[in-house]
C-alpha cells in the first residue's frame, strides 16, 4: 500500500496523525506500543511534528516503547547519531520514562554493541520481536535500514542485530535483520524527495521475488507494508 502527499510538510503532518492513532490502537489491544525508529531528514521532520503539544498530549506516553531500526557505531553524543536525533527532536520533549528507550549500546566494537542489544531484545521479547510499528528509509542504493548492498547482513537468518558496513564508507553500522523487521505488524517506508524517485520506481515496480536492492527484500510475513511518499519521491512512478 502506498500514500502520497504533496511535500514533506503535509507527509510528516498526515503521519504524525496516523502515529497517534496506532500508538493508541496498540496500547488499547495489549498495553503497550513499541516501535523502531529511523534515521534521516524526514523522520527529523516528523519527529519534530510528533513533539507538538496537539500530537504528544494524544499518547500515553509512559506506554510507549522505543527502539531503534539500525544506528551509526558512534557515541550517543555524536551528531551522527540516530538516537541524538530522536532525543533531541522528540524523545526529550515528551513525558516517556527513560527505561522505556531502549538504544543501541556504544561499546568497544560494533560486534558488541550488535551483541548486547540482541541480548537486551531478548530480555524483553519472549520470542522473535513483533513491533507494533518500524519505521525506515530508502537511500538513493536501494538500502534500508543498515541494509546495504553486499553486506554481510543480508545474508544473516538467525540474529536479530548485527553489524553491517557501506561500500561508500563512513562509521560501522548496527542493524536489525530481516528476519526482525520482517516480523513486524506494521512497517512503513518514509521517503521524499526527488534524488529517491528513480529508486522508488524500481522498488514498487520490481516484479515478485525480485532481491535487487536490499529494500526489495522488506516484506512483513504477517503484517503490513506501507509507503509513504511525497510527490516528488512519486514522480517516476
Amino acid at each position: 500500500m502506498k500514500k502520497v502527499y504533496q511535500d514533506m510538510n503535509e507527509l510528516c503532518v498526515k503521519t504524525a496523525e496516523w502515529f497517534v492513532e496506532e500508538a493508541n490502537k496498540a496500547i488499547a489491544k495489549h498495553g503497550k506500543f513499541t516501535v523502531a525508529l529511523s534515521g534521516g531528514s524526514t523522520p527529523r521532520q516528523l519527529f519534530t511534528e510528533l513533539a507538538n503539544l496537539k500530537w504528544q498530549q494524544q499518547i500515553d506516553w509512559s506506554k510507549v516503547f522505543v527502539f531503534w531500526g539500525d544506528e551509526r557505531f558512534v557515541a550517543p553524543t555524536d551528531a551522527q547519531s540516530n538516537q541524538k536525533m530522536a532525543r533531541e527532536t522528540l524523545l526529550d520533549h515528551v513525558s516517556i520514562p527513560k527505561e522505556n528507550i531502549i538504544a543501541v549500546p556504544f561499546l568497544a566494537t560494533a560486534e558488541l554493541s550488535a551483541m548486547q542489544y540482541e541480548a537486551e531484545l531478548k530480555q524483553i521479547f519472549s520470542d522473535l520481536p513483533k513491533f507494533d510499528l518500524i519505521l525506515l528509509g530508502l537511500g538513493a542504493d536501494g538500502h534500508t535500514a543498515s541494509l546495504f548492498p553486499g553486506s554481510k547482513a543480508l545474508t544473516e537468518e538467525t540474529r536479530w542485530v548485527c553489524p553491517s558496513k557501506a561500500k561508500a564508507g563512513g562509521p560501522e553500522r548496527i542493524t536489525l535483520t530481516y528476519p526482525v523487521i520482517n516480523h513486524g505488524a506494521l512497517v512503513c517506508f518514509l521517503v521524499t524527495g526527488a534524488e529517491k524517485a528513480a529508486m522508488v520506481k524500481e522498488i514498487l515496480n520490481a516484479p515478485p521475488g525480485s532481491e535487487v536492492y536490499p529494500a526489495e527484500r522488506i516484506q512483513p510475513t504477517s503484517g503490513n507494508l506501507l509507503w509513504l511518499l511525497d510527490q516528488a519521491a512519486a514522480s517516476k512512478l
